[in-house]
């Protein structure tokens, strides 16, 4: 049974990256996965002034050229897919939705439950998108940065902490570890402790399964952990990181940081998420 990945496009107020398209095709190509790219149209609600504006503001003019932009982006975007896909000889579908602006999060999170994964890219603008999929869809993220070309995944690097989300986003993620040759454990052991007998549990069965097992131990030494786990990750040449997506209530992790965070605002490589 094929891999069902997932594509959502954004078109307002910035549609999603040309960069972003190809490569998810790429990235779908080689995991031999099957494309659905999932274009999202808003609709902006009217919204009635409390007190008449000193200044004259046409807002239904204003509403009405953000949702023709937004579904001029839509165009350019499906021309775009098709064009991409015939190159690389990659079947997709492609659906259009529309969304009422501001929850086309939402939308997004209950379509991208219907697949295996969802493929998004790091960008402040869509920050709130990335959040609502991870807490809301059930379903991983796959998350590249804004600079980065997909390829091949040979070897994978997993942040390992032992935790709850770690093991969901494990579960995700065995369509890439059963055609890598290689896992990287990367554990941060002066953030939190590290259960290493249970980590070396997995690493056993990982080796059993026919799969080389590395295991990296870091210090983070007062510096951002997410850093310190990508540098590993860079170290050991790997092409993609698991992680377990926003570990601490989403409010514990607003006001202190998080090691999610860190990941969201100054990611390197691509990285597979799951809460």
């Amino acid at each position: 049974m094929k891999a069902q990945f997932h594509l959502p496009l954004l078109t307002y107020p910035d549609p999603s990256s040309f960069a972003l398209i190809q490569n998810a095709i790429d990235f779908a190509r080689h995991q031999e996965a099957r494309l659905h790219v999932s274009v999202f149209k808003v609709k902006i609600p009217k919204v009635s002034p409390p007190f008449p504006p000193i200044v004259h503001v046409d807002v239904d003019k204003m509403t009405a050229d953000a949702e023709r932009s937004s579904r001029d982006c839509a165009a350019t975007l499906i021309e775009t897919v098709r064009d991409y896909a015939g190159k690389a000889d990659l079947a997709v579908t492609i659906s259009s939705f529309e969304a009422t602006q501001p929850l086309v999060g939402d939308r997004i999170a209950e379509i991208s439950r219907v697949y295996d994964l969802s493929i998004m890219e790091t960008s402040p603008i869509a920050s709130s998108v990335i959040e609502r999929i991870l807490f809301e869809s059930g379903r991983p993220l796959l998350l590249f940065p804004a600079d980065n070309c997909c390829g091949r995944i040979d070897t994978v690097a997993i942040a390992w902490d032992g935790s709850a989300t770690l093991a969901r986003a494990l579960t995700g993620a065995r369509v890439f570890l059963d055609k890598a040759s290689k896992a990287v454990l990367i554990s941060v052991t002066d953030d939190k402790a590290i259960d290493a007998d249970l980590r070396d549990r997995f690493a056993a069965l990982v080796r059993d399964a026919g799969l080389a097992v590395e295991i990296a131990n870091a210090q983070s030494q007062g510096a951002p952990v997410a850093g310190t786990i990508q540098s590993a990750a860079a170290e050991a040449r790997a092409e993609l990181l698991i992680a377990g997506g926003f570990g601490h209530s989403r409010l514990r992790e607003l006001i202190l940081g998080g090691v999610t965070r860190s990941l969201l605002n100054g990611l390197e490589v691509p990285v597979l998420l799951c809460h």
